[in-house]
């Protein structure tokens, strides 16, 4: 009996121990989670909790308005050419000028491809350009190139619309040094077009057409009378009147005014008969060589162009007809790290009697920067610069120049008649290969004896490329 017992016991316990031993033996970390598990359980409790108190899922903040500037900005000079029909971008500047006073301008540019799938063609190129300032000059202008078929034709556009309250100093080198300027407000409306094929290799041959209208609307200063009529005031035992009148009749006394000079483009109209209303038309043919690689802002290259243009008497107001004939050399070449050195020949020549409007001019924003635009005009004109372009850090650039020039005509040249012209500037590739030029220029001194006419030529310049 004990026997059958103790083996009953043994059979109970061995049945026990089997049962135990097929349980896992890891069941309480079944039971429970692990680490990992908890954080990730925590975490989406927090996420629950958080978006339970906000509502709806949040956006991301807007950024600010300057941190959007910056951004279009840094991303404005990537190519996009072969993405978009045309890639715009566009930029305000401020300006100043000694003679239009101070500006606020826009330029809207644009780089794009006639044809998206053609990688070997330069981009074409457009630009937009506005300037409004204190002293009521208005500029609206445009200019484009269209290139194709592998840079083997181009056809290139610019006109402008310009109302400008300035100034006419008259015809000739001594009358832009004599610093006499007559009140003159022009409304001039500009348009240019042009098409060349190549005919081998960088060599191309083209036509070119044109329109140019300026009204001006002036009167008289009246300087001689009122002299004489102080002079006579005087002689009867009056005062010489203050300020700057007073001024002007004391230079005259000495002989360093003449008040018959004060009024040259009266004196212009009326010794010539010219129209102050002058619409011109003309036809032209040229040739040029061109190596650029870019033809808006070159680091290397060699750009040579001869045009000629006739204005024939059919096709304008003025009675007449006359000829122009102009002559572009320009040089480019990679110096150092970020260096491009640039020079530039200009010359220009009317044959024939030209309208008042249409004489070569000296000055405005490609050459002789820092010149009031037409101070010195004659029939003749050379104009020459050598500028430094240094890129120094990404897209930001400076630019110095040192250039001189010189009108003659109405007189023979003379060497000492030479006027110079400097400046510095700021640069920004705001599109690919495509700058905004800021320049600061400096010309020559005025006539010291006038008062109005004593400071340095300067000007403060906003535009699109390079000068040239």
């Amino acid at each position: 009996m004990r026997e059958a017992y103790k083996l009953l016991l043994t059979i109970g316990l061995l049945t026990v121990v089997s049962t135990l031993s097929a349980q896992p033996s890891d069941v309480s970390r079944h039971d429970h989670p692990t680490t990992q598990q908890t954080l990730s359980d925590i975490g989406t409790a927090a996420e629950y909790h958080r978006d339970t108190l906000a509502g709806p899922a949040c956006q991301p903040a807007r950024p600010g308005l300057i941190r959007r500037i910056i951004d279009y900005y840094s991303r404005s000079n990537i190519d996009r050419t072969f993405e978009r029909k045309i890639d715009w971008s566009i930029a305000p500047g401020p300006n100043y000028s000694s003679d239009v006073g101070l500006g606020l301008g826009f330029l809207l540019a644009g780089l794009y491809r006639l044809d998206r799938t053609d990688s070997l063609t330069a981009p074409s190129n457009i630009s937009i350009y506005g300037n409004f300032t204190t002293k009521k000059f208005v500029l609206l202008r445009f200019s484009g190139d269209n290139i194709f078929n592998r840079n083997k034709q181009r056809l290139s556009y610019s006109g402008a619309f310009v109302y400008f309250p300035g100034a006419f100093y008259g015809v000739g080198y001594d009358a832009g040094k004599q610093g006499y300027a007559q009140s003159l407000t022009t409304t001039m409306g500009i348009f240019r077009i042009s098409y060349c094929t190549s005919v081998v290799g960088r060599l191309y041959v083209g036509v070119s057409g044109g329109l140019d209208y300026t009204g001006a609307k002036y009167c008289a200063s009246g300087m001689d009378e009122q002299m004489e009529s102080i002079r006579q005031q005087v002689a009867e035992g009056g005062a010489v009147p203050g300020g700057s009148i007073g001024e002007l009749y004391d230079l005259w006394q000495q002989g360093r005014y003449d008040p018959t000079l004060q009024d040259p483009f009266s004196n212009y109209i009326a010794s010539t008969g010219d129209n102050p209303d002058a619409f011109n038309t003309n036809v032209g043919l040229f040739a040029q060589f061109d190596s650029r690689d870019v033809t808006f802002n070159a680091s290397k290259g060699v750009f040579l162009k001869g045009e000629v243009k006739w204005y024939p008497r059919l096709l304008g107001n003025t009675g007449r007809s006359f000829g122009r004939i102009t002559l572009t050399f320009d040089w480019y070449r990679k110096l150092w790290r970020g260096a491009v050195l640039a020079y530039d020949l200009y010359a220009d020549a009317t044959l024939g009697n030209p309208s008042w409007h249409m004489y070569t001019k000296m000055g405005g924003m490609e050459r002789m920067r820092g010149y009031y635009e037409g101070r010195y005009r004659d029939r003749r004109l050379v104009e020459t610069q050598v500028e430094l372009r240094q890129k120094i850090y990404r897209r930001h650039g400076i630019v110095g120049w040192i250039g001189g020039g010189q009108v003659w005509g109405t007189h023979r040249f003379r060497w000492n008649n030479t006027l110079c012209s400097f400046g510095c500037g700021y640069r920004f590739e705001f599109k690919n290969r495509m700058n905004i030029r800021l320049d600061y220029g400096w010309g020559a001194y005025g006539n010291n004896d006038l008062p109005w006419d004593r400071k340095r030529s300067s000007a403060f310049l906003f535009t699109a490329s390079e000068a040239f």
